[in-house]
């Protein structure tokens, strides 16, 4: 991995709908036969639109699937539209690639990998269908999982840097000498190779809500689709789970979660070490991680200066404090 990206290693800045309807369809298909009665499954399986069934030749439950079924954006307009303009030798690489059954493919997949509009229009459909029936209800829970897990990374990549972010999003991928790298498990699984390039193109980081299986990489060489590594969230954020109360001062620190409270209203440094019952410095220091964050933003007033959540930070807090209620 070169230092160009590194330095273009970034999260996603919202949940990207597509990733969540393929992802989100292929667990439904994976644990459709044994969900927990209360999962996002079951609701899935209750809710399942016959517009979606052309996916079930798409998205087997263990992979691969077409690439081009889910750009990671974060707007779903803007996705199916790119799904819309998926070119015929794209259409016909991919679904090559994922097409390993047995037996012949069903006629309209055939039809598809040829590039007939009429069969790509019903990937279109089929994909809205599933998304508006099983994802959009839960979207502003999925939004509020989303923020909380990245501000948990942000916490540890403020801590740490990139290779201990990277070695705690999951046992398959770590930092080292500067390059990605999967696990001998992740390799036998998937037939791929050892080190992550990303071609001078950097790395978009994305949790899914819905997921559960190992991270999941896409690259592009050229166009306008950012090279992405998807995996799953932590199991304590996860689809409406995000960190409770006690869990927050875990992860970020019992003093920094508490400044982090403390800024519910902006105040100075001086008035948040008097609301924490720290330091000036202190507050001067733990502000500035937070800041690093994403959690807290600071700025200049006169001779002082003002720290205030961000809505990342707000989010966080609001979820923790839901949770901590249940």
């Amino acid at each position: 991995m070169e230092m160009d990206d590194l330095a273009r290693v970034r999260f996603g800045v919202a949940p990207a709908p597509l990733v969540e309807t393929v992802l989100g369809f292929a667990e439904l298909r994976h644990l459709g036969r044994r969900p927990d009665p209360d999962s996002w499954v079951s609701q899935a399986r209750r809710a399942f639109p016959v517009a979606a069934r052309p996916l079930h030749d798409l998205i087997p439950a263990s992979g691969p699937w077409p690439l081009f079924l889910d750009p990671a954006v974060a707007d779903l307009a803007e996705g199916l539209e790119l799904v819309s303009a998926t070119s015929r030798s794209q259409l016909r690489v991919q679904l090559a690639t994922m097409w390993r059954r047995a037996g012949q493919p069903p006629t309209w997949l055939k039809a598809l990998a040829d590039g007939d509009q009429e069969a790509l229009a019903t990937v279109v459909h089929a994909l809205r269908a599933f998304y508006l029936a099983c994802v959009a209800p839960n979207w502003p829970r999925i939004t509020a999982s989303f923020d909380g897990e990245v501000a948990q990374r942000a916490a540890v990549l403020s801590r740490g840097g990139l290779e201990e972010l990277f070695g705690s999003l999951h046992p398959d991928v770590s930092l080292r000498a500067g390059s990605l790298w999967r696990s001998a498990r992740a390799l036998a699984r998937a037939g791929i190779a050892a080190e992550f390039r990303l071609e001078g193109r950097g790395l978009q980081i994305l949790p899914s809500m819905l997921w559960t299986g190992p991270p999941l990489f896409s690259v592009f060489p050229s166009g306008p689709l950012a090279n992405t590594m998807i995996y799953p969230a932590r199991r304590d954020v996860r689809f409406g789970h995000a960190a409770r109360a006690g869990d927050l001062d875990a992860v970020i620190g019992r003093t920094r979660a508490r400044v982090l409270r403390a800024l519910r209203e902006p105040c100075s440094t001086t008035g948040l070490a008097d609301r924490v019952g720290i330091s000036v410095s202190s507050a001067s220091e733990h502000a500035t991680a937070l800041r690093g964050a994403d959690l807290v933003r600071t700025e200049r007033q006169g001779q002082g200066v003002s720290h205030s959540l961000t809505s990342l930070g707000r989010a966080l807090l609001s979820e923790a404090r839901l949770q901590a209620r249940r």
